[in-house]
């Protein structure tokens, strides 16, 4: 084999092509997604919120405009500083920079606990945001649920939408697109919610190139393989309805979530966070309906990768120091940027915060 290399290298340098270039390509072929991904800087932090899943898009106007999610700090430990009050008291917040590296302006908050009316689906946590473009609307999902601090009413999440044509003006209400599985809808591989005293949460949207619209979601109960994974509602119009799907998405074996789903040419990609490796990964798929975990590759590394690990191990700490929640800025279509928050804060602010990453090529 060392024989037929050497002779190959020769015949190659005989027309001209350098060892060093075919090692080059070779290893830009074999990049993963993780490789490709540069550390820039924190974008997002407030002295006031732990600052979580942050969603951007380029706006009509070229500025960024981010969705976040940010929960109160409370001067409390054993709630790891208010975060574990998140299915209670996250709200989702309107963010916008000039630049991609910002710095990023707050403009308002969209959502919030206590905004609707009593007794209705969403009067509890605003969280999970995921902002997309179909045509010529910018749409928002989110999770909300009916919980208090005291009540965590786990069966009341539920997926929410809004749009807009214009993010710099009033948005459309669109109500919740996606609970669990209504008592006769028992073909819905997600059924056992149900029993399990759960709702949806996790929310990502696809505009397939069949021109339907899938809504990937999660689902977990006690006994699931991965302890977790993921289902596709498809619908024939935006606002649904939507109808649950009738199998497995994913054969994971470990603990997944917040998934942000993109086209790659004609592949349908998934970046979730694998959450027991503090790791990220990226699964691909020729039809959005089944993806394979075990050609999974490195979505993003550990965050001791791309930034200096005695700067993480000194960050001021309040969940774990990794990357979750992973979402995409697109141009064109292709992704540029990950917006990840982390559960420490180099800059050891009193919150957690949203760090970016540049995808180079």
């Amino acid at each position: 084999m060392e024989k037929f290399l050497l002779i190959v290298l020769l015949l190659l340098a005989m027309l001209g092509v350098k060892a060093q270039e075919i090692t080059s390509a070779d290893q830009k072929v074999n990049k993963s997604f993780a490789d490709q991904l540069v550390f820039k800087e924190v974008i997002i932090e407030d002295d006031d919120f732990h600052i979580w899943g942050s969603s951007p898009i380029w706006g009509n106007d070229g500025r960024v405009h981010v969705f976040a999610s940010r929960i109160p700090i409370v001067n409390d430990k054993e709630t790891q500083y208010g975060f574990n009050h998140w299915y209670a008291t996250s709200e989702v917040a309107h963010y916008v920079a000039d630049k991609v590296e910002g710095p990023y302006k707050y403009v308002k908050t969209l959502l919030k606990p206590g905004q609707a009316k009593e007794g209705a689906w969403n009067t509890g946590s605003q969280h999970n945001p995921f902002i997309t473009k179909i045509g010529d609307e910018f749409v928002l999902l989110y999770v909300a649920n009916a919980s208090t601090i005291s009540n965590r009413n786990a069966s009341s999440f539920r997926i929410g939408m809004m749009k807009t044509r214009d993010l710099n003006d009033a948005w459309e209400d669109c109500g919740y697109v996606l609970s669990a599985p209504e008592k006769d809808d028992t073909l819905a591989w997600s059924y056992p919610l149900r029993a399990a005293g759960r709702g949806v949460d996790n929310p990502a949207l696809l505009h397939h190139p069949n021109g339907k619209f899938y809504l990937y979601y999660r689902v977990k109960w006690k006994g699931l393989e991965g302890d977790n994974t993921y289902v596709v509602a498809i619908a024939d119009k935006l606002e649904g309805p939507y109808v649950h799907g009738q199998k497995r998405l994913i054969n994971n074996t470990r603990y997944i979530e917040d998934p942000y789903v993109f086209m790659d040419g004609n592949t349908i990609c998934m970046l979730v966070t694998d959450n027991y490796r503090n790791k990220g990964l990226l699964l691909r798929s020729d039809d959005g309906l089944s993806f394979d975990f075990n050609q999974a590759e490195e979505g993003f590394h550990v965050m001791e990768r791309y930034i200096d690990k005695n700067i993480v191990k000194q960050a001021a700490n309040y969940r774990h120091p990794k990357f979750e929640r992973p979402q995409l800025l697109l141009k064109d279509g292709k992704p540029t940027h990950l917006f990840a928050p982390g559960g420490c804060n180099i800059n050891n602010g009193p919150g957690t915060c949203c760090y970016l990453l540049e995808i180079t090529q």
